[in-house]
């Protein structure tokens, strides 16, 4: 039976990306429905059943100035972290809680510029601090903070990172890393479609497969690019499918396959074609996306609408990707009318949970709740259906 706390707490995600643009963590923002505080040592515990102990680490963050002193009872799993408010450093009382979560084992961040200078045995407290965007002297003046004098004795993350340019800056500037979706000038910074090389070819086997087409007609086009026969290739013969011989004909793979799984792969080619690495945000984005929404539909919905709303969420942010309009690039693409109706006019049977996968992706708000309500979900079924979203690593074997 879920606790109290995974089923009235309201999550919103970010990840926490390294200057290589990978997610080295999570951050979850979690706030009560109600106003109230979250109950964030039971959120803890009912995490620390549900998050696999191997995954990306998950930062917890709750409003407020304080920490409940029950985490200090609670048992510690080195996957979770708490964010440490910065208010909490501005007491002996604050320190002295800190002093004993470290001394727990917990895995901290803080939440922020300490209210005065640190103890030097504090600091290795710190994974690492946050700066907001909007916080940093730094970068309102453009330049490296030690040229400044804005020196930092714990690294830090930079929080509310909205666009590209933001993010070369916060790295520029001296970020270990940054928390956010920069999606705002993806457009700009995304190369055009036909530039890309596996684009045509993706796209055409997405529609032959709507045909029904003969699987040697798909071999021949899978032959004509290299980089994607090789990737299919390695995908199949990897130790995910256990299979006892190795696959070395493509029409074989696309049998052993099937269409809807192949289908499935050629998406997440399409959304992992780029190879700028300040994409990678979008295209993680978009990966989980799809299977937050597929989760969302869970057991109350068919093959066919989880298929869908997958492939409504990867496609959601292609846009961003290829720097083409959504109508432009969906017109290359069969998809079905439910999917268009959602992407370009916000309307049909899927578009409540668009709205629910676009509102997770920010600290929650009454949005979310309001999302929530439209699409008929409950808040357990969305933190359900996220944890398991962020935590799949199927991305990795494709």
């Amino acid at each position: 039976m879920a606790t109290a706390a995974i089923s009235s707490t309201l999550l919103g995600y970010e990840p926490i990306v390294d200057r290589t643009r990978k997610a080295i963590a999570m951050r979850f923002t979690c706030r009560a429905r109600g106003g109230e505080p979250a109950d964030l040592t039971r959120l803890y515990g009912d995490l620390a059943k549900l998050w696999p102990a191997d995954g990306t680490p998950v930062l917890l963050r709750i409003d407020g100035e304080s920490l409940p002193a029950t985490l200090l009872e609670q048992a510690v799993f080195k996957h979770l972290w708490i964010e440490v408010p910065a208010a909490l450093t501005g007491s002996a009382e604050g320190l002295e809680m800190i002093t004993q979560l470290q001394r727990r084992g917990y895995g901290l961040v803080l939440g922020g510029r300490p209210v005065s200078t640190l103890p030097g045995s504090m600091l290795s407290a710190f994974k690492m601090s946050i700066i907001e965007v909007v916080a940093d002297r730094r970068l309102r003046d453009g330049e490296p903070g030690q040229d400044r004098g804005y020196s930092r004795s714990i690294p830090y993350a930079q929080a509310g990172v909205k666009s590209i340019g933001m993010l070369k800056k916060s790295f520029e500037t001296g970020a270990l890393a940054c928390i956010g979706w920069p999606f705002d000038d993806a457009i700009q910074h995304a190369k055009p479609s036909d530039s890309n090389p596996d684009f045509g070819t993706i796209t055409q086997l997405l529609s032959m497969i709507d045909r029904d087409a003969d699987p040697s007609d798909l071999e021949k086009t899978i032959r004509r690019d290299a980089a994607l026969a090789y990737r299919l290739l390695r995908y199949i013969n990897s130790a995910a499918f256990g299979l006892p011989v190795e696959i070395q004909s493509f029409r074989h793979a696309v049998m052993m396959l099937g269409y809807e799984r192949l289908k499935r792969w050629l998406l997440l080619m399409l959304m992992t074609a780029s190879k700028d690495a300040n994409m990678q945000p979008v295209m993680f984005a978009s990966f989980r996306r799809g299977l937050f929404m597929e989760h969302l539909v869970g057991q109350d919905g068919n093959d066919a609408q989880r298929d869908e709303v997958f492939i409504l969420g990867v496609l959601s942010l292609i846009d961003k990707l290829f720097r083409e309009p959504l109508p432009v690039l969906l017109e290359k693409l069969y998809v079905p009318s439910s999917i268009r109706e959602a992407l370009i006019e916000r309307t049909g049977p899927f578009t409540p949970y668009l709205n629910v996968a676009e509102a997770v992706e920010r600290p929650p708000d009454r949005k979310l709740a309001d999302s929530l309500d439209n699409a008929l979900l409950s808040i357990e079924q969305c933190n359900r259906a996220l944890i398991k979203a962020v935590t799949v690593r199927e991305l990795a074997a494709a």
